[in-house]
């Protein structure tokens, strides 16, 4: 059923026959197109689950580094830290918070180190960062219809659909970010529910402005599970802490005392339990080099895309400046938004923006709500323009963001409809994009092939992806990003490392991306030759063995 406030707004003076007549095709008209965006949206929710489930198929590394989170997991599924002297054999540390991993260990357990739980974990979090925003909406507003295409605008991103179902903890991140925003936000409400009462009337200023409502105690807990999934949770605790420095100065500054303390408490006891290498891995592993032209490209690239709910969210942020008091959303709205300027980092992407399009879409379902529910008192023209605009806006955007599938009756008919097919089988409209097509039998093939390689060298396999070494019974050897981000800051020394391949000690080499430090690299070149090249999922990898 269409929510009330899509039907024609009932006008305060008693409509002419003519009116009558005019009004009743146009109010079929956007219901007609209400329903074909939101069958629009449903659609790329299947092909999102579609994706997912093939992920969840693929036992290999899909995205470079899965099988290192994985490893990440298992540690600590046998009680071990992961943050460790990576200039020790096996040369490795992890440079993210633990609590994604924690929160997979359990799957871990019961299946055992499988790539799919992880994979899990995140396509889960970003169903439940969608159901926050449509019930973000639907609180802040009341109408049903926008909540749920605010939700659905979420999951249709690009950037949702090829991150979301990956053994990544940016998409559990952005689940807690959400979460504690919107739970902050109650607080305006549960603020309105106490006017009039006795108790809020009579209540001295002070102790008044230190009241902690159920609202403020979800939100600190939930930031501080944001900032130990993944440090770029930053910019949400700011803008969180901004909101509540907005609605009184006293609590902000008791709440932020209170979750420093803990926060940091956990810090130092990861920190002694690690011998110093939580912040070493943690922190100063994370300081690497910036391009500032990376950065402009991902912002074009992101606002292109998301250029119906970014307008409408500014629209919205402007408003609440000039006429309104700022909430809760529109101050995240900004903070994540700049927080996008961290996307120049070496190694950083497409994922530094989720939590912007989140803000976005929350922002933009609230602000179209809102002029909805005020339709009752527009002009006839301007209340029947701004209902059939709605679902056309939402279909604008639905373009925007299009991917899909381009083989099968379906999707090949679609594709050719909307003029996009091609032989290669997926279409994104972000361009050429690693992430989104759909792994194949030919390349679970060639991760077979490479493991069965694999699990017959003689003692370790020096790999660029731990996936194909859980599958060869290999312990896992290396974590490349980390080593040459610290290389680089001057962390790591690769010495024992290049000894051990000067030994030849490595019965197997297998490369991809070569993300290794430039030292390590030409250690490998002098010691070990090309034994086989593999393709898998469009990438070509080298496996290389010992020389004579």
């Amino acid at each position: 059923m269409i929510n009330e406030q899509w039907q024609m707004p009932h006008l305060t003076h008693q409509p002419r026959e003519a009116d009558q007549l005019t009004d009743q095709p146009l109010a079929q008209v956007t219901k007609i197109l209400t329903l074909l965006a939101l069958a629009v949206f449903s659609l790329y929710l299947v092909i999102y689950c579609v994706y997912a489930l093939a992920l969840f198929r693929f036992p290999y590394d899909y995205d470079q580094g899965e099988g290192f989170e994985l490893y990440d997991t298992v540690l600590h599924a046998q009680g071990q830290w992961p943050y460790r002297d990576s200039q020790s054999f096996p040369f490795y540390t992890s440079i993210y918070p633990p609590l994604f991993h924690l929160m997979t260990v359990p799957l871990v357990w019961v299946f055992g180190p499988q790539l799919w739980t992880g994979r899990a974990v995140g396509f889960a979090a970003s169903l439940l960062v969608a159901g926050a925003i449509g019930w973000g909406v639907w609180r802040a507003s009341g109408n049903r219809v926008i909540a749920a295409f605010s939700g659905l605008t979420f999951l249709a991103s690009n950037h949702t659909f090829h991150i979301g179902p990956l053994f990544r903890q940016h998409m559990t991140m952005v689940m807690f970010e959400t979460l504690a925003i919107v739970a902050l936000a109650q607080m305006d409400r549960q603020t309105l529910d106490r006017e009039g009462t006795r108790d809020a009337k009579f209540s001295p200023p002070f102790f008044a402005s230190l009241r902690f409502s159920r609202g403020l105690w979800l939100g600190l807990l939930f930031l501080l599970a944001a900032g130990y999934t993944k440090q770029l949770a930053v910019a949400t605790v700011l803008a969180g802490f901004a909101f509540l420095f907005l609605r009184g100065s006293r609590r902000a500054l008791i709440a932020g005392i209170g979750l420093a303390a803990v926060a940091g408490g956990l810090f130092l006891w990861i920190n002694q339990a690690t011998a110093g290498w939580w912040y070493v891995s943690i922190i100063r592993a994370n300081i690497n080099k910036f391009d500032i032209t990376q950065t402009l490209s991902l912002y074009r690239q992101w606002a292109g895309l998301h250029l119906v709910i970014f307008l409408i969210a500014l629209g919205q942020l402007i408003y609440e400046i000039y006429f309104d008091r700022l909430s809760a959303y529109a101050v995240w709205f900004v903070f994540a938004v700049a927080n996008g300027a961290l996307s120049g980092k070496f190694g950083a992407g497409e994922s530094y923006f989720v939590t912007a399009t989140a803000a976005a879409c929350i922002v933009s379902g609230i602000a179209i709500a809102k002029r909805l529910s005020g339709g009752n008192a527009w002009p006839p023209h301007w209340a029947i323009t701004g209902a059939i605009a709605v679902p056309l806006l939402y279909l604008v955007q639905a373009r925007l963001t299009l991917h899909l599938y381009t083989t099968g009756p379906i999707y090949g008919l679609t594709a050719r409809v909307l003029g996009v097919a091609n032989e290669s089988g997926y279409y994104d409209s972000q361009g050429n994009t690693q992430l989104g097509p759909l792994p194949t039998r030919e390349d679970i093939e060639a991760g077979d092939a490479i493991v069965a390689l694999a699990r017959q060298a003689r003692g370790p396999v020096f790999s660029e992806e731990a996936g194909f070494l859980f599958k060869a019974d290999k312990p896992v050897v290396t974590n490349p990003f980390p080593q040459m981000v610290m290389y680089e800051a001057g962390l790591f020394d690769p010495a024992r490392e290049i000894a051990m391949i000067d030994d030849k000690a490595f019965g197997l080499v297998i490369l991809r991306a070569q993300f290794y430090p430039d030292p390590v690299m030409v250690a490998l070149e002098a010691n070990y030759q090309p034994k086989a090249d593999i393709h898998m999922n469009r990438f070509l990898y080298h496996v290389l063995e010992p020389r004579p």
